[in-house]
């Protein structure tokens, strides 16, 4: 019997990730969805995949926004190097989108490391980038 595991998105409204693993040893992640809302820097930071990146044979993307679609770039900068499937007009979108993704949590990122240097904290690195 196939395996379905709710990673995210599950008693919560972003963050959608499922992990189906297949009777044939498959890994098929179905979405990888950015957590919105709250201190979003610090829950990218912090947060750990459930699995390991490399061990996922192929993604699947519901949808192109960012609640499905955003830890894309993390995947990838942590071990994933398969295939990401999806529409023509998701894979459009997705271009700009994670671009606009990134850019955005690189900025936070940096605002985030102006308070933790006047706060005497260390300076956070980035968990990924394009």
């Amino acid at each position: 019997m196939a395996t379905l595991t709710f990673l995210g998105a599950a008693q919560e409204v972003t963050g959608s990730c499922h992990l189906l693993e297949t009777l044939g040893g498959g890994r098929i992640l179905l979405d990888c969805g950015m957590h919105q809302g709250g201190d979003a820097v610090e829950r990218i930071q912090d947060e750990e995949f459930a699995f390991d990146p490399a061990d996922i044979d192929v993604v699947v993307l519901s949808h192109a926004h960012l609640d499905h679609s955003g830890l894309l770039p993390k995947l990838f900068h942590e071990g994933y190097a398969g295939p990401v499937i999806c529409t023509t007009a998701t894979a459009e979108l997705l271009d700009v989108m994670l671009n606009d993704s990134v850019g955005l949590y690189l900025r936070d990122l940096e605002r985030s490391n102006v308070r933790n240097a006047r706060r005497g904290k260390p300076e956070l690195e980035p968990a990924f980038g394009l």
